[in-house]
C-alpha cells in the first residue's frame, strides 16, 4: 500500500537488546527489480550489521537484465541468488526467498532498504518477547532520516477515499482525524493491524501455516492480507520503532504513477473481495470511481497550465482505465 513521507518525530534511543536473539537463527530475504545500486547498497548495510544470529542472505531478483545478479555475484558472492526469471511479484518471490532459507525467522527486504545498527536484533527480540506475534516491522525513514508512515490499520473504501483525496486532513478534531487516518507510528512497541512491506520480520512456523504471501498479489497488498490472515488465525502484528530502516521507497515504479495506481487499485480489490462483503466491493467501486475522476480532474487542469501534453495524457488514459475497472468490478481479479 502506498504511503506518504511525514515530519519526523523525536528519535527513540538504541535499544539494549537481550541475549534472548542470540539463541535464535534468521535469514535475510532481498527482494529485487531493475534497481542494481540499491540492491548493492542494501547488502553492504546488510554486511555491516551481520548478526550471529543471521544464517543466510538471499537475493531473489525479479529483473529482466542480469545487472542486478551480476553485480550481487561479483561484490557479495556469499549471498545466495534466486533468480525466477521473469518478475512473478514481490509476494511469490518473497516466498521464494523464505523456503531457500532455514532460519526460525526470516527479515524480507526491498532493495530499495538500508538496514540501521539494531534492527535485525530489535526485531528479532520483539518476536522472541511476544511468542504471539507472528509480523515485526521496524520504524521505516527516508534517506534524511525522516520518519515514514510504517503501520496502518486495515484498508475500508471509505479510509481509502479519505486518504487517497487527503480529504481526512480536513477533520476537525484530532480523535476523529486519528480514527480514520489509514497510517500510524505509534512512539513504543505496540501491537498493530499491518506493518509496511517494505521491511518485515516473520516467524516462519506461523508464516508457512498460513502459506506465506499470496501469490495473487503481483504488488501491493500482499502484506495486508498476510497480516490479516495471520490474524485471523489469531497471531499478531508488532510495530518496533527502535529498530530503524531506511526507504527510499518508489524507486522501481516512480516512473509509471497510473499504471501504478491501476495495479494498486487491483489489488485492494482483490484484498476487499476476500476478506470484505459484496457492499464493501460495491463502496469500493464507487470510491475508486471519485478518486480517479479528482486525479483526471487535476492532471487536466495541470495539462492546461503547462501543456506537457504527452505525461498528462498518459496519465488521463490510465484514470479512464481505472475508472473502467471500477464499473467492471474487477472481473479478472
Amino acid at each position: 500500500m502506498r504511503a506518504s513521507s511525514e515530519p519526523s518525530r523525536a528519535h527513540p534511543q538504541p535499544v539494549s537488546h537481550s541475549p534472548l536473539c542470540r539463541t535464535a537463527s534468521i535469514d535475510v530475504v532481498v527482494v529485487n527489480y531493475e534497481t542494481p545500486h540499491l540492491l548493492d547498497e542494501c547488502l553492504q548495510s546488510v554486511n555491516a550489521h551481520l548478526s550471529d544470529v543471521v544464517g543466510s542472505v538471499i537475493v531473489v531478483d525479479n529483473s529482466i537484465t542480469s545487472t542486478s545478479i551480476e553485480l550481487v555475484r561479483r561484490q557479495h558472492p556469499d549471498v545466495v541468488v534466486i533468480r525466477p526469471l521473469a518478475n512473478i511479484g514481490y509476494g511469490a518471490a518473497a516466498n521464494q526467498g523464505c523456503r531457500a532459507g532455514q532460519g526460525d525467522y526470516a527479515l524480507v527486504l526491498n532493495a530499495d532498504t538500508q538496514l540501521q545498527a539494531g534492527a535485525l536484533e530489535a526485531l528479532v527480540d520483539e518476536l522472541i518477547r511476544h511468542p504471539e506475534a507472528a509480523v515485526a516491522g521496524p520504524q521505516l525513514v527516508d534517506p534524511h532520516g525522516r520518519d515514514q508512515p510504517s503501520c496502518a490499520r486495515f484498508p475500508t473504501p471509505g479510509r481509502m477515499l479519505l486518504h487517497e483525496t487527503g480529504l481526512w486532513k480536513l477533520l476537525r478534531t484530532r480523535r476523529l482525524r486519528a480514527r480514520v487516518q489509514p497510517f500510524f507510528n505509534p512512539a513504543a512497541p505496540a501491537r498493530v493491524p499491518w506493518v509496511l512491506g517494505a521491511a518485515v520480520a516473520v516467524r516462519r512456523r506461523c508464516f508457512d501455516a498460513v502459506g506465506g504471501f499470496d501469490p495473487s498479489y503481483f504488488m501491493y497488498f500482499e502484506e495486508v492480507d498476510l497480516c490479516r490472515r495471520l490474524s485471523a488465525a489469531g497471531a499478531d502484528t508488532r510495530f518496533v520503532p527502535n529498530a530503524r530502516v531506511i526507504h527510499v521507497g518508489g524507486a522501481s515504479t516512480a516512473l509509471a504513477r497510473a499504471p501504478m495506481q491501476r495495479d494498486m487499485f487491483r489489488s485492494l480489490a482483490r484484498y476487499t473481495r476476500r476478506h470484505h462483503n459484496a457492499a464493501n466491493l460495491v463502496a469500493l467501486r464507487v470510491a475508486v470511481t471519485v478518486v480517479a475522476l479528482i486525479r483526471l480532474v487535476y492532471d487536466f487542469g495541470s495539462y492546461l497550465a503547462s501543456r506537457r501534453g504527452r505525461g498528462q495524457r498518459a496519465d488521463a488514459n490510465g484514470w479512464f482505465a481505472i475508472m473502467l475497472d471500477a464499473a467492471r468490478g474487477w472481473p479478472d481479479d
